[in-house]
C-alpha cells in the first residue's frame, strides 16, 4: 500500500501530525466518494476537506502557499504541493514503480476519472492486475493531454 512515508518522500512539507504508520487504501480526487483510509487530492475547484474526511480520507494534499484553515484537525495531515494535477500524476507514477519492484499484499486503489476522460464521473482503478495499471495511466495521459497536469 501507498504509505505516509512514500507521500512524504514526494512532498516533504507537512502541516499537522506526521504519522509514518499511516497507509492509504485509497487515493481519490473526489471528496464525496467513499475513500477508506484515503488520500484526498482536490483536482477540481475548492478543496472540500470536511466532506473528504466524512468519506474516509485520513490525509490530503494542500496548495503549498495557501494558509491552512483553523477547522482542519491537527491529526489530519496535509501535504503541501505546488499543483494538484502534477502532484496526482507524480503519486501515480511513483506508486506504479513501487508495486513493480515490491510485492505488496494489499494494493492502494485510485479513484479518478474514467479511462477515456469523456465524462467527469468517478472510476475506481484496481491495480492488482496489468489492465488496471494500464487504464489508470491511460486516464492520466488523457487528463494531461487536456491541458491538465
Amino acid at each position: 500500500m501507498l504509505s505516509f512515508g512514500d507521500v512524504n518522500h514526494l512532498f516533504s512539507l507537512v502541516h499537522g501530525i506526521k504519522d509514518f504508520t499511516l497507509q492509504f487504501a485509497t487515493v481519490s480526487v473526489f471528496a464525496d466518494k467513499k475513500q477508506p483510509k484515503g488520500l484526498y487530492i482536490p483536482l477540481n475547484g475548492e478543496p472540500d476537506i470536511n466532506r473528504a474526511i466524512a468519506s474516509g480520507a485520513i490525509t490530503a494534499l494542500w496548495k503549498k502557499d495557501t494558509p491552512v484553515p483553523r477547522y482542519i484537525p491537527n491529526d489530519f495531515p496535509l501535504f503541501a504541493a505546488e499543483g494538484f494535477d502534477a502532484a496526482f500524476l507524480k503519486i501515480v507514477q511513483y506508486y506504479l514503480k513501487q508495486i513493480e519492484s515490491k510485492d505488496f499484499d494489499m494494493k492502494t486503489s485510485f479513484i479518478f476519472y474514467g479511462p477515456e476522460c469523456r465524462d467527469m464521473k468517478p472510476h475506481t482503478y484496481d491495480l492488482a492486475g496489468r489492465e488496471g495499471k494500464a487504464l489508470l495511466l491511460q486516464a492520466c495521459n488523457r487528463w494531461k493531454g487536456r491541458g491538465k497536469a
